[in-house]
């Protein structure tokens, strides 16, 4: 990863719209499943979904350059799980988990979404993300090349 991936135009008026909403109501993590093999531990999140207001739906993906992610409102499910199968030679598909409870998420999501920014980071990681601030802390989305999209607290 040597160039620092920036956000598109596109993905910044999504920001936009997402600082509109108040609250999340549920989060999805998309996870590579190796079908050879699914026994064996390989945790690959492709693709984040956050519900937001009980209404709408974004999705954080991994880009097609494989250095970031992309935003959308717009996401097929069935259709990226073919697409997988096909490049993948039906070794990998995808999962689709509703990880609202997990440990990271739960208590946080309880209080009003305060705020959304991105960040512009050229020392420590060489990249943008996005990070959600609540009463209770905040939490960032972060691209991984080993392990895909990773969610962790963030300090500014």
């Amino acid at each position: 990863m040597n160039e620092l991936y920036q956000f598109s135009k596109q993905d910044l008026r999504l920001v936009s719209q997402i600082k509109q909403h108040q609250n999340i109501s549920a989060i999805f993590y998309h996870f590579w499943i190796n079908l050879v093999n699914p026994e064996e531990k390989f945790v690959f999140v492709d693709t984040i979904e956050i519900v937001f207001d009980k209404t709408t739906t974004y999705f954080f993906k991994i880009n097609e350059e494989d250095n970031g992610y992309t935003i959308s409102s717009n996401y097929n499910f069935e259709e990226e799980q073919k697409m997988l199968a096909e490049k993948f030679q039906e070794v990998l598909s995808l999962k689709r988990v509703d990880v609202s409870a997990a440990t990271i998420w739960k208590d946080k999501i309880k209080t009003p979404l305060l705020s959304v920014n991105t960040v512009n980071d050229y020392e420590n990681r060489n990249e943008n993300f996005i990070h959600f601030d609540f009463i209770d802390g905040s939490l960032a989305i972060y691209y991984n090349e080993e392990k895909g999209l990773l969610v962790e607290d963030y300090e500014a």
